[in-house]
């Protein structure tokens, strides 16, 4: 009696949280834990502007960051330990912005995704994939030989599962690169043994199952994708296809920047990130734009490396990224996106499953390269999508993207993308342009939605 009495008190006291979520960090605001399969503790962040507002009841909205970035890209603002911002409003920002109290305490939160759709009514919901992240919100480290597959495959959507959990409602899935590229492999209802990862030999293969997908594209109400990764274009991928890179690539390891950066942060002014990266991006952007359009496209290597518009981004929300956004990453995720821009395929690590845990050199793509090709499957994907790219080709091509993803799936009527003028890869989340053209796009396709 005394236990059915205490199961009793726990299912009424998550009854009463239910805007905090039964699961949710103790003390730590917006924090809530979801659990993969092979045991992993990813952090996501439930989003409102302080204690004293309330979460939203509108549609959730899950995003997962790019590789190299945390959650903390789309929530820009002051950190309350840097006094040294001092953003203010243009003359010419939006009404929503200058009225709104939040914004007006803090200027900078104008470039906050997070803040945008929280005030179009939207449940925002953000998550760190395994090893990515900061303080509270850093996920639990998973395996070295992590790679791209494992975070698709186990995270996604352990996150995915939380979000509806705690909500009871569809989410749209969706996220920035790389999560916009997870987001999209999951309504393809891939899987992994998660008890082969667990025993760390090696990664095993990428499965995936038709009625899967079918239940996932059931379960969510949309996919949003910020500049979605797929195949890169590259520059030089003779020189990378090589044994030598590719074995370096293919290195188990974990290069937890979250621990680094903010020792190394804490010892520049803001002026000093922030000059550096716009003089480094400025004078690729620039030397991208005399690129000799007669000569071949692989040898552009500085319109490969455009992939920062710094004309498009304020000084400040510059350092806010590098200081709190630059993020954690494993070595087999860079390796994967050097194979599938090489290769012209989008398929999982080349050494998944026991009998190429050795191998060095992707295998040129076909149906013998014993590999579950992801580009075969995006018909799956039946749920509405929208996406934002960049004017940029650097990273991701808006042209190989739109054939893969939206040419792919099966066609919805409310699909849509956009390119945003005068962006790149990275600034197209907290660009300039991004709360006065990003934003409101994005929030009027899911207002249709």
């Amino acid at each position: 009696m005394n236990a059915l009495s205490t199961s009793l008190g726990m299912f009424l006291l998550c009854l009463v949280f239910a805007l905090t979520g039964c699961g949710a960090g103790k003390g730590v605001e917006g924090l809530y834990v979801a659990k993969t399969t092979d045991n992993i503790d990813i952090k996501l962040k439930r989003y409102r502007p302080t204690p004293g507002h309330s979460y939203r009841s509108g549609t959730p909205i899950l995003l997962f960051p790019s590789i190299v970035l945390n959650l903390n890209e789309f929530d820009v603002h002051t950190p309350p330990w840097l006094n040294s911002y001092h953003y203010k409003l243009p003359a010419d920002a939006p009404a929503w912005a200058k009225n709104d109290p939040v914004i007006q305490q803090d200027n900078l939160k104008f470039f906050s995704l997070a803040h945008f759709l929280y005030l179009r009514g939207y449940d925002v919901w953000t998550a760190n994939f395994r090893g990515v992240g900061r303080g509270d919100f850093k996920s639990d480290r998973g395996l070295p030989n992590t790679n791209l597959d494992v975070w698709c495959a186990l995270d996604f959507p352990a996150a995915v599962d939380k979000v509806r959990d705690v909500t009871g409602k569809k989410p749209v899935i969706g996220g920035h690169s790389t999560g916009g590229l997870c987001a999209y492999l999951y309504l393809q209802g891939i899987t992994m043994d998660a008890t082969v990862l667990a025993q760390g030999e090696y990664v095993p293969h990428v499965t995936s199952s038709a009625t899967l997908a079918a239940q996932r594209n059931r379960n969510v109400a949309g996919f949003l994708g910020l500049d979605p990764a797929g195949t890169p274009l590259l520059a030089y991928e003779w020189l990378i296809d090589s044994p030598l890179v590719f074995d370096t690539l293919a290195l188990e390891a974990l290069m937890d920047l979250d621990a680094i950066m903010p020792a190394v942060a804490s010892l520049l002014h803001p002026v000093i990130v922030a000059g550096s990266i716009d003089t480094i991006w400025g004078i690729i952007g620039s030397l991208a734009d005399v690129f000799p359009e007669e000569l071949p496209r692989w040898a552009d290597l500085f319109g490969a490396l455009d992939f920062w518009s710094t004309e498009n981004m304020n000084l400040y929300v510059e350092d806010y990224i590098v200081r709190m956004g630059v993020s954690s990453f494993y070595l087999g995720g860079f390796a994967q996106y050097a194979d599938w821009g090489i290769n012209g395929t989008l398929r999982e690590h080349w050494q998944n499953g026991a009998e190429n845990a050795n191998r060095v050199n992707p295998p040129d793509p076909g149906e013998d390269d014993g590999s579950y090709h992801y580009q075969d499957n995006m018909a799956r994907l039946t749920v509405p999508a929208f996406a934002i790219f960049s004017e940029s080709d650097a990273l991701v091509s808006t042209e190989l993207m739109v054939e893969s993803l939206f040419n792919g799936k099966t066609f919805n009527a409310k699909d849509d993308w956009i390119e945003v003028p005068n962006t790149g890869h990275v600034d197209i989340v907290n660009g300039d342009n991004a709360p006065t053209l990003s934003y409101p796009a994005i929030a009027d396709w899911l207002d249709r939605l």
